[in-house]
């Protein structure tokens, strides 16, 4: 019995300790493959994605009104890319990894699945939401930076009050400091 719960301790230690986050940057400048879980994503624009967050699909960026960037696939199936059904539709985050190759780059793609759904997505996160593909809530961290660097120069100027200026500080620093 000690032994089996010795052999079960060592291996979820070292399930967890294999975990890691990555950001664009690492993986975009990146001449090999970042090996390990991947658990958590900082995107190009500052935004950190964890397994089990839910991500919301945007509108289909083709013509043909189907998503590019984003595929769907059941089990033992052939991605296809995803229809129009799969709009505003919110999908949680099951996996991350690296794709791509030295010469190609590399890129970090998701698997997700919808609510009740058997189907998984499967898509390059930076890709589709550069053309509208995912849809965003709120600022990014970038954006949010912006905003109250903006504003300073404004209370500077006095076109701002201080109470304002405050305000607006109180609802960005979350955003900025990630803990939203």
């Amino acid at each position: 019995m000690k032994k089996k719960l010795l052999v079960l301790v060592f291996a979820l230690a070292f399930n967890f300790s294999n975990a890691q986050q990555v950001t664009f940057k690492q993986v975009s400048e990146s001449t090999k493959r970042i090996k390990g879980k991947i658990t958590s994503y900082v995107t190009s624009m500052g935004d950190t994605i964890n397994i089990g967050d839910k991500v919301k699909f945007g509108n289909p960026s083709n013509a043909n009104n189907s998503f590019v960037y984003i595929f769907e696939f059941a089990a033992l199936s052939t991605p296809t890319l995803a229809s129009i059904r799969a709009q505003g539709w919110d999908s949680e985050v099951l996996k991350m990894r690296i794709s791509g190759s030295k010469r190609r780059g590399y890129e970090v793609t998701f698997t997700s699945k919808t609510e009740g759904g058997i189907t998984r997505y499967l898509y390059d996160y930076e890709k589709a939401l550069s053309v509208g593909e995912l849809a965003r809530d709120g600022l990014s961290r970038a954006e949010a930076i912006a905003k109250l660097k903006e504003s300073k120069d404004l209370l500077d100027l006095g076109m701002l009050t201080q109470e304002e200026f405050n305000a607006l500080r109180k609802e960005l620093t979350p955003i900025i400091m990630n803990k939203n």
